[in-house]
């Protein structure tokens, strides 16, 4: 392995996978540095670094921070200086069979499939996400809109890309958003998320992703002294108030989770790191499966 630790068992089957992902993480490490652009990790991912040292031994993908005046940069830059041969980054709202709710920079050469876009017409390379860090307001009103768009853009999204949920209040959202115009649910709803942009608050959300609300927002403090830490053979740029994010974040987040959330937290259905899906073919046996 070159950047995955000597030693390591491969108890989940994924060191592979998770050393191809590093080499990823590590090109835009060294690119943000180089280009003075700030990022850390986020989520499972920040929580490796703190618990393990690297990844979560069963995590399969790993996941950053930028905000939008970084990520902007970055963009900008890496389509101008990057190397776009080697990589490719993926764009909210630029695929043809639905939406990207977060840009991803995939190499290229490999494959790594999800359950819900693994049939769709787009690069399915190895990734690492990069989640955008959005200015919250400090009135709990103005949060509420921010993160009531944020979802509607996101269950849209879920609905253009045939997500299927059978019971419960998702599925009668999804119904209704089928319905509903892009600019609305979309269009319109994006512009709300990114209204309080230059917003001097005292917070930051992700009403982007996963977390509902409260769950969602940070304090801006955290974030503004990011750092340097181990993970596995590299470093990455962890939260400056990693310890705060985390216990805000995951609570007791020293305690491995059971085994049936463990499974929950896996995102791949099969990926291979040597050859792209029109190399080998989604289902040739070259493919490892999860």
């Amino acid at each position: 392995m070159k950047y995955m630790r000597d030693g390591l068992p491969d108890s989940y089957g994924i060191l592979e996978l998770q050393d191809k992902i590093l080499e990823i993480a590590k090109y835009i490490h060294d690119f943000c540095e180089e280009h003075e652009i700030n990022y850390c990790l986020m989520g499972g991912s920040a929580l490796g670094a703190r618990r393990h040292g690297g990844f979560i031994p069963w995590d399969d993908d790993l996941d950053i921070f930028m905000t939008p005046d970084n990520f902007e940069k970055f963009r900008e830059l890496f389509l101008s200086k990057g190397d776009t041969t080697k990589f490719y980054l993926q764009e909210y709202g630029k695929c043809k069979n639905g939406y990207v709710t977060v840009p991803k920079l995939r190499m290229n050469g490999t494959a790594y499939l999800e359950e819900l876009t693994k049939d769709w017409d787009i690069h399915q390379g190895v990734f690492v996400d990069i989640f955008i860090l959005h200015a919250c307001p400090n009135s709990k009103i103005k949060q509420l809109w921010q993160c009531f768009w944020a979802k509607c853009a996101v269950i849209k999204g879920m609905s253009m890309r045939g997500y299927n949920r059978q019971k419960g209040l998702k599925k009668v959202l999804l119904s209704v958003s089928k319905v509903l115009p892009r600019k609305l649910m979309v269009d319109f709803a994006l512009k709300q998320v990114y209204r309080y942009r230059n917003c001097k608050s005292d917070y930051l959300c992700n009403f982007l992703g996963k977390a509902v609300y409260k769950r969602g927002i940070y304090k801006r403090k955290w974030f503004e002294n990011n750092k340097n830490m181990p993970f596995e053979k590299i470093e990455l740029k962890v939260p400056g108030g990693l310890h705060e994010f985390l216990s805000e974040r995951f609570g007791d987040y020293m305690t491995p989770p059971s085994e049936d959330r463990i499974k929950w937290e896996q995102h791949a259905v099969m990926w291979n790191t040597n050859a792209s899906i029109n190399e080998g073919g989604a289902y040739s046996d070259e493919y490892k499966l999860v």
